[in-house]
């Protein structure tokens, strides 16, 4: 399991913890996610980054969210939100924007959701930003 290199020299510049110059992610980790975030791909780059980043660093977009703070977002997102924001959609911005990026668990794909379309994301109607998290972190990390 790898992140992209734009990811990983800005985590490397941000998070010492390194080993054999490569960030280390366990089989437990991998299924800490699949059971409390229903992970669909273990292998995830979403997993890696997630393992070893407390505080996301800043990129090209709006700001990503902690993994704690997903968690208490898919919540609050559940009550709120279409059926399937929260569980299978997880949203990895704050709203505090025109939208936020949405991380399908099954399928490792990233969609930009405007206020307003969550209904089309649950039903399939918008086309994903990134065909997977480690696509998604490496336009995200990308120097501009």
């Amino acid at each position: 399991m790898h992140l992209p290199e734009e990811a990983e020299e800005v985590l490397r510049s941000n998070v010492k913890l390194c080993f054999d110059s490569k960030f280390l992610v366990t089989e437990k980790d991998a299924k800490w996610f699949q059971k409390n975030l229903g992970l669909g791909d273990p292998n995830s780059a979403f997993v890696a980054f997630y393992t070893i980043t407390a505080f996301p660093p800043a990129g090209n977009g709006a700001e990503l969210l902690t993994l704690e703070s997903i968690l208490e977002n898919s919540a609050e997102d559940v009550k709120e939100l279409p059926q399937g924001v929260g569980t299978r959609f997880v949203r990895l911005t704050s709203f505090e924007g025109e939208g936020a990026y949405y991380f399908d668990v099954e399928t490792d794909k990233v969609y930009d959701v405007a206020w307003g379309e969550e209904s089309e994301l649950v039903n399939g109607r918008l086309s994903p930003l990134a065909e997977c998290f480690f696509d998604f972190l490496a336009k995200y990390y990308k120097k501009t």
